[in-house]
């Protein structure tokens, strides 16, 4: 189930690129993608036996928080990058999120970093600094807005691993995309881009990215969590960046230098060190599980 989430995850990338080739714009894609996405988890969450309607007012109140401000914030800055990058370049910037954690954790919360911790975020941002030093390092908005991507994924971690412990998954999960899809079809509508696709290639697509990448990868993950852990889970979603990178060569043409290839390595070495570290650490397990 993990394994199958990290793959449709991994179609989000291409799906936006194959999206935006078809004419449809920032706004509009992430509005139709969440309020399709929203309308697709709330059948599921009845069909479960999890209603959304029954939280307290504090645990709503933390919910349409994190999916009416950070989610909105993460995927706009990522989807606007994706306009201008590669899709292979943005997810592996993107995967230094895992990092950014620990980072965060220690600063804010004071959590241990471990040495195994240390050569995570060393090899995370070497590899980061191939990968722009491989293109050249220009800063554009792209660029910016693509390491803005995963420090809002990182908050949107942390302030969720509070408001995520007593509450079901699924029906948290509804309630958080309902606010992400109201949030983001207002700024679409405001820009005067709230419209459906206009062409058999964009209702694909857009279709595609609402129950592929969305709904299908957040249900298998949600139900696979349970069985194998957290830790098992985050190690084996490091698949993602890979299968996005794989398509995005096969499909859209992306090409690396080997200054990038190695950069895009350590990337995703550093990601399996940080969920390996907490695999196999003996003792209780850790607050980041």
């Amino acid at each position: 189930m993990v394994l199958g989430s990290a793959v449709a995850f991994g179609t989000l990338s291409i799906f936006a690129k194959l999206a935006y080739s078809a004419g449809l714009g920032t706004e509009q894609l992430l509005a139709f993608r969440f309020v399709v996405a929203a309308i697709g988890m709330w059948a599921l969450s009845f069909a479960v036996g999890q209603n959304p309607l029954r939280f307290t007012r504090r645990q709503a109140a933390g919910l349409l928080a994190l999916g009416g401000v950070l989610y909105p914030l993460q995927s706009s800055t990522y989807f606007l990058a994706l306009r201008t990058l590669p899709a292979s370049e943005c997810v592996l910037i993107v995967y230094i999120y895992p990092s950014l954690v620990v980072i965060a954790g220690w600063l804010f919360l004071r959590r241990k970093i471990s040495v195994w911790h240390g050569a995570a975020l060393a090899l995370s941002f070497l590899g980061v600094a191939l990968l722009v030093g491989g293109t050249q390092f220009k800063v554009t908005s792209g660029l910016v807005l693509a390491f803005a991507a995963p420090f809002m994924y990182a908050a949107f971690i942390l302030l969720g691993e509070a408001a995520m412990s007593s509450v079901p998954a699924i029906a948290a999960s509804a309630l958080m995309m309902s606010a992400t899809g109201v949030v983001l079809s207002g700024v679409a509508g405001l820009e005067g881009h709230l419209a459906l696709p206009n062409s058999a290639t964009g209702w694909g697509v857009s279709i595609g990215i609402a129950v592929v990448g969305t709904m299908v990868a957040i249900s298998l993950f949600l139900a696979g969590l349970p069985r194998i852990g957290a830790a098992r889970a985050a190690l084996l979603s490091t698949l993602e960046p890979v299968v996005t990178v794989s398509l995005a060569i096969a499909l859209l043409g992306d090409q690396f230098t080997p200054i990038e290839a190695v950069g895009g390595v350590l990337v995703l070495l550093a990601v399996i060190v940080v969920q390996a570290a907490h695999l196999w650490r003996p003792g209780p397990p850790s607050a980041l599980r």
